[in-house]
């Protein structure tokens, strides 16, 4: 696929079948996943795959009892069609349908750079995302559902414990991955001119 459709068109996909994903298809989005630069070449990503069912449901009931316990407290209105009840609908059946998912994958860095002493953590943001950003084109340039979620944030202790995630590594983010249920883009954003300064902040 062209890179340039490949970003017009990478939408995140939630909605995704339970089909397995083919382990050599997951090992190639890790693999171009690492096509990123890294801060000086440090290449600390790491990559935790992971398709076991009991770790998908362990998982799935992280999510019910955190991020579900405090976003859905309240049961779905009925009559409420907004923007805003169709997103948390869509969030309601992403957290409580996570173990049918496939796959997903964590992405993580090791923060052991530029120093021993005292390493600073932009270096490590800055080399997972671009890998992250690589692996979800990737996904949607071989025809799979995926999209970038902080879901280890509702229970990252727990996360870390159950994964056996040390504590000198960042988790970047979580990505399902799996045969998409819902539509690729074109993905819908402000236009340019509305981001852009030239020069100095602020000016048009």
């Amino acid at each position: 696929m062209d890179i340039f459709e490949a970003m017009e068109t990478c939408r995140s996909i939630r909605r995704l079948g339970s089909d397995p994903v083919p382990p050599e298809q997951l090992e190639r989005l890790v693999h171009l996943a690492t096509r990123a630069a890294s801060a000086g070449n440090s290449q600390l990503w790491r990559f935790l795959i992971v398709t076991d069912p009991a770790d998908r449901l362990w998982f799935r009931d992280m999510l019910a009892e955190t991020a579900g316990a405090t976003l859905f407290a309240d049961p779905p209105d009925a009559e409420d069609h907004s923007q805003a009840a169709r997103n948390l609908g869509s969030m309601r059946r992403f957290i409580f349908g996570f173990d049918k998912i496939p796959a997903f994958i964590i992405t993580a860095v090791e923060n052991t750079f530029p120093s021993a002493e005292a390493p600073d953590e932009r270096f490590a943001w800055s080399s997972i995302y671009l890998a992250t950003q690589n692996l979800l084109l990737a996904a949607r340039a071989m025809g799979l559902g995926a999209t970038m979620t902080t879901a280890h944030l509702w229970n990252e202790p727990a996360v870390r414990r159950h994964f056996g995630v040390p504590d000198d590594v960042h988790i970047g983010a979580t990505i399902p991955v799996g045969r998409p249920e819902g539509r690729y883009g074109p993905v819908t954003r402000r236009p340019t001119s509305e981001v852009i300064f030239r020069g100095r902040w602020g000016h048009p």
